[in-house]
């Protein structure tokens, strides 16, 4: 890559592009990304989005920071330290409260509740006289910086008073609870799904993350990102995804591809172009979504497959094949249609060699996301046709 781009010729940078850095193409850009990638994993009872009539209380170690937001390799090797804070962005990059202070007019009510590492409680008295006053209560929760091995960690689960602190809340009011994940990877959350009403993942949205993370959270934008993991449920699913043996149990927390929107998206009508696959002849496969309300929806429509079986190699659970995302209108509806070949069925053997087995192909759209929206496809071909010949070990 970097003989690609020149960089041994001209390894040093244009000093003029200095002055890019922080312009307003590239907050409104960094905003964008935040606003397409944050995920919806849980929404009980509708409890989001937020409204800006609501009393909502707004607590935790990541709503007033913007030094979490972007993690390691975030100014420094392991981000800013704890005595530079957020002044060493000079004025750069915001917050999810000033986003949300932005957005609503208002100041919003927080508390800490305890530090990020959670080994301090702060206001806990407070948190608790207040949530029983509010209508909803938002708390951020996440990880400190850090890059390569000094986030080294033996313990997925969250630090426990960050989560303790959100079991305090529950347990002292009954208003809807909304936790916040800012993190680079997915944390275990133990309990927390089962007593709070929505989960969102804000994952390391950047410095400028504060105001789209806000945007979602107020419904000002509807959220669509999907998972690009497999969230786990407990340290005993880690190693579970969606490449794994089709025979194996596969229960995470979220799985690989799954998100939610504040719209209620619809599919049908999975139709493929053909009953058979074979090689150098492509299928289409199209389904039918329609958004009913009641907010426009930037919606994923996922193609994966599914093979049934394989004579000697186990087909994995399943394979994301194409993507597409789509705008739809409050009442639209649109059909997104996919190309799909057999040569893309083609898996590496023992002896480093793509081929086919010929079976059944389950073409699944949003597995995780929608049941049953599926169709089958029979893989046609020789099995002793070898499309590519990879090079032996040493």
């Amino acid at each position: 890559l970097k003989k690609d781009l020149g960089l041994f010729e001209q390894p040093y940078a244009d000093r003029s592009l200095a002055e890019t850095v922080g312009s307003p193409q590239d907050v409104e850009a960094s905003c964008n990304a935040v606003r397409e990638s944050v995920t919806l994993l849980q929404n009980n009872n509708g409890a989001l989005p937020l409204s800006a009539k609501e009393n909502v209380l707004f607590v935790g170690p990541t709503l007033n920071t913007t030094r979490y937001l972007g993690g390691g390799w975030n100014l420094h090797w392991q981000g800013p330290t704890d005595a530079e804070g957020d002044a060493v962005y000079q004025g750069y990059g915001d917050t999810i409260l000033k986003g949300i202070a932005q957005l609503t007019g208002s100041t919003p009510q927080y508390y800490l509740g305890t530090d990020i590492h959670g080994v301090n409680y702060t206001d806990v008295s407070a948190i608790l006289k207040a949530a029983k006053k509010a209508d909803k209560i938002v708390v951020g929760l996440g990880e400190h910086s850090y890059a390569e091995e000094v986030g080294n960690i033996f313990n997925m689960t969250l630090p426990a008073k960050q989560l303790d602190l959100v079991r305090q809340i529950a347990a002292a009011t009954k208003s809807p609870i909304i936790v916040v994940l800012v993190e680079g990877r997915p944390r275990g959350l133990d309990n927390i799904p089962k007593i709070v009403d929505a989960v969102v993942d804000a994952y390391l949205p950047g410095a400028f993350g504060g105001l789209p993370i806000a945007e979602i959270l107020y419904g000002k934008t509807n959220p669509s990102g999907r998972l690009p993991i497999t969230y786990p449920a407990n340290e005993a699913t880690t190693s579970d995804t969606i490449w794994q043996p089709s025979y194996m149990a596969y229960n995470p927390q979220w799985a690989f591809g799954y998100g939610l929107g504040y719209s209620n998206i619809s599919y049908s009508n999975v139709t493929l172009s053909a009953d058979t696959l074979t090689f150098g002849a492509p299928i289409t496969a199209s389904v039918t979504v329609t958004n009913n309300g009641p907010y426009p929806q930037k919606e994923p429509v996922l193609l994966f497959t599914h093979q049934q079986y394989r004579r000697i190699y186990t087909p994995e659970l399943y394979r994301l094949r194409n993507f597409q995302k789509v705008d739809l209108a409050v009442g639209e509806t649109k059909t997104v249609t996919f190309t799909l070949t057999a040569e893309e069925l083609a898996f590496w053997d023992k002896k480093l060699q793509r081929r086919i087995e010929p079976a059944p192909v389950n073409v699944v759209i949003n597995p995780y996301t929608v049941a049953n929206i599926t169709a089958t496809v029979d893989l046609q071909g020789d099995a002793n046709t070898i499309l590519a010949q990879g090079a032996p070990y040493a």
